[in-house]
């Protein structure tokens, strides 16, 4: 159930969708001048190595983010406006040989009255959280939780400050996370209306059922708030694929105003970039 290391996938193709949606809704949050807290339910290490042999391994890092900025440093005319912010981070800390998760990408939004919630469950990867970010935040702005992120979601929010975004993004290793994200963003949204929920999930032939179940389950707990809705998915490969991973998604409970706009410039050129004869994109924004 824990075996799960991002380290295998950071800067992949899943990685882009979820990091540049997210950088568009941290740009959108910093637009006010009020305080917010971020919640990241399953965080991870927070920051990962181009180099690293598990990501070498794989090979997804360079047929992902590494694939992505090059294209962008051949023809920077084409590039996307809504694309900028991700890509100018990423480009930072590639010039290093590192590429940073969602913990990371928030940490950098964070402004003085801002709080940053992060939990994660595996033994290892905490140990390499907490190390990495109390090396950058040493006051009261960081919480660190070694704990399951279903429950963590339920128990930290409504935050405070109340305005605030949560990203969950499970492994979906086990039939039950699928329920688990359904029952923890459901009730996490009864309680925290205001909250921008942000789920991602994979796109995988096996489990077309449960994803289409869920992102009904979730389309439905924010039509009966009424809070909007949004479903963005990139795609590297035919969704007859029979095995692996042939895209994800991004479903959003209170999206920013104009997301989906932003999301229609981004997406197109990243599935043309990333996959010339199989790419290709779609945005739901009423799923009941």
């Amino acid at each position: 159930m824990l075996s799960y290391r991002h380290a295998f996938h950071a800067g992949n193709h899943a990685d882009i969708i979820k990091h540049a949606t997210l950088t568009l809704l941290l740009e959108n949050l910093q637009k006010k001048n009020k305080p917010y807290t971020l919640l990241d339910t399953h965080a991870g290490a927070g920051l990962y190595f181009i180099d690293d042999e598990r990501a070498v391994k794989t090979g997804e890092t360079a047929e992902g983010i590494v694939k992505l900025l090059a294209a962008a440093d051949a023809e920077p005319e084409t590039v996307p406006e809504s694309l900028q912010p991700y890509l100018k981070l990423t480009r930072q800390y590639g010039a290093e040989g590192k590429y940073p998760g969602s913990p990371e990408i928030m940490r950098n939004y964070l402004r003085e009255n801002d709080r940053l919630q992060l939990v994660e469950l595996h033994n290892t990867e905490i140990d390499v959280l907490k190390v990495q970010m109390k090396k950058q935040l040493h006051d009261g702005r960081l919480g660190i939780h070694h704990r399951d992120g279903y429950q963590a979601a339920v128990a930290l929010t409504p935050p405070d400050p109340r305005r605030g975004l949560l990203l969950m993004d499970p492994s979906y290793e086990v039939d039950s996370d699928y329920e688990n994200v359904m029952q923890s963003i459901v009730e996490t949204h009864r309680h925290w209306p205001v909250g921008v929920l942000c789920v991602w999930y994979p796109l995988l032939k096996r489990r077309e059922y449960e994803t289409s179940l869920m992102k009904r389950a979730l389309a439905e707990a924010a039509a009966a708030t009424p809070s909007s809705f949004l479903c963005a998915e990139l795609c590297v490969d035919s969704p007859d694929r029979e095995t692996g991973l042939y895209g994800s998604g991004m479903a959003i409970i209170n999206p920013a105003w104009h997301l989906d706009e932003q999301l229609e410039q981004l997406l197109p050129w990243c599935a043309e970039k990333l996959a010339p004869e199989t790419g290709s994109w779609n945005i739901e924004k009423a799923l009941v």
